[in-house]
């Protein structure tokens, strides 16, 4: 993400979108991709498909929460610092607000049977989430002999070898720039 390629849009507009975003963010981090696509791509055309995952991936790799990281790379990519300011305060506010009131309602009710079902459910929902996320992710990335050459070695190192995925996100991102300079490609 080198400068800021600013677009005609206010921040008070990045904030009501991320805020937006930000209600509807349930089941964590990964479950902002598909929202981005739909309020930031497809309908206001702010970034490209390819920006996303960018912003994703390299969300993943800094510390943080993937939410709040790939809004301060959406609102920065709409309107520099400002914009990436705005996106951050419109995904955290909604976050914040629920946590506060959850956190007050479920203390007294946690232990309930019928609350734990609920739970269940929710969570088979955050699954089915997740799993199109990384469809859509998958499409978008694996998509050549090189990228699924290194998708196969990243997950044997990840669950037979068991390196940290911090070492394992360098050295494909470096394995990628290298192979992309030696065929004198843009993207891998």
């Amino acid at each position: 993400m080198s400068k800021s390629n600013s677009i005609d849009v206010s921040l008070l507009e990045i904030f009501k979108i991320f805020f937006i975003i930000g209600i509807q963010l349930l089941g964590g981090g990964y479950v902002i991709v598909p929202l981005l696509k739909k309020y930031i791509v497809d309908e206001r055309h702010w970034m490209s498909d390819e920006e996303l995952v960018d912003f994703f991936a390299m969300s993943q790799c800094i510390p943080g929460i993937i939410a709040g990281n790939i809004a301060v790379c959406a609102g920065y990519r709409a309107k520099g610092i400002l914009g990436a300011v705005m996106a951050l305060l419109g995904i955290i506010v909604p976050c914040f607000i629920c946590i506060l009131i959850l956190a007050h309602i479920l203390t007294g009710i946690i232990d309930y049977p019928i609350i734990q079902s609920a739970f269940k459910g929710i969570r088979i929902s955050v699954v089915i989430l997740v799993f199109v996320t990384i469809k859509d992710l998958w499409q978008k990335s694996v998509n050549s002999l090189f990228t699924y050459i290194l998708f196969l070695i990243i997950l044997t190192s990840l669950f037979c070898i068991h390196i940290s995925p911090a070492i394992i996100i360098i050295m494909a991102g470096l394995t990628a720039l290298i192979y992309g300079k030696l065929k004198g490609v843009k993207h891998a």
